[in-house]
């Protein structure tokens, strides 16, 4: 409430957290936590995903993966007009450090359904956003950061960009191949969260 989260999108997370003595949020990823107050926010690096949504996966038809959870709600609170139905939609949260198991879950449990990728802006968002679209269409891509330069390793060659220059979208306009999974970025803030808060506590 105090994040100025819509009440649907409450009800909507609400079976899958846990609030604590102090009234900060927690999800449990399985092998570790992600934890939530207002003056801070810790994301785990875990081997798993965090799901927000129905568990029966063949009634989902859109999938929207990010960072964290409080990412996703923060999302959803701030678009829902844009979705007709939120029954229909799954969120899958990565942690700070997707990996290659969580794409491949992703390409076998979702094949078919529609992705959409809301990472943050910041570098580490980016590096995730192209790692799980690679992922996901069993392509893998490496990633590596080298002082202002990212270099990705995509269908066994090595393409340079300079960090500001770095995304998705890049990689897809350097290499010709496109990953099908749409981008929707925070405006002028590193994460969706961050956006949301500044909404509350500067409206």
């Amino acid at each position: 409430m105090r994040l100025g989260v819509n009440p649907e999108v409450q009800f909507f997370f609400q079976p899958f957290y846990t609030v604590d003595r102090k009234g900060d949020l927690v999800f449990n990823y399985g092998d570790a936590i992600e934890h939530y107050g207002i003056a801070f926010h810790k994301i785990p690096a875990s081997e798993n995903l965090f799901l927000v949504g129905r568990m029966n996966l063949h009634t989902i038809r859109q999938v929207i993966i990010c960072t964290s959870a409080m990412d996703a709600m923060a999302y959803l609170s701030l678009n829902l007009p844009y979705f007709r139905d939120i029954r229909n939609l799954l969120f899958l949260a990565t942690g700070t450090r997707p990996g290659t198991d969580q794409a491949h879950w992703i390409s076998k449990n979702l094949a078919g359904k529609s992705f959409t990728s809301i990472f943050g802006n910041d570098l580490l968002g980016r590096v995730a956003e192209v790692k799980l679209a690679a992922g996901i269409r069993k392509m893998p891509a490496a990633v590596t950061v080298q002082a202002e330069r990212v270099i990705v390793n995509f269908r066994m060659k090595d393409h340079v960009f300079t960090v500001d220059g770095f995304s998705l979208n890049a990689l897809e306009k350097k290499t010709g191949y496109r990953f099908n999974i749409p981008v929707h970025k925070p405006k002028s803030f590193d994460s969706w969260i961050e956006q949301l808060q500044h909404h509350t506590f500067n409206y």
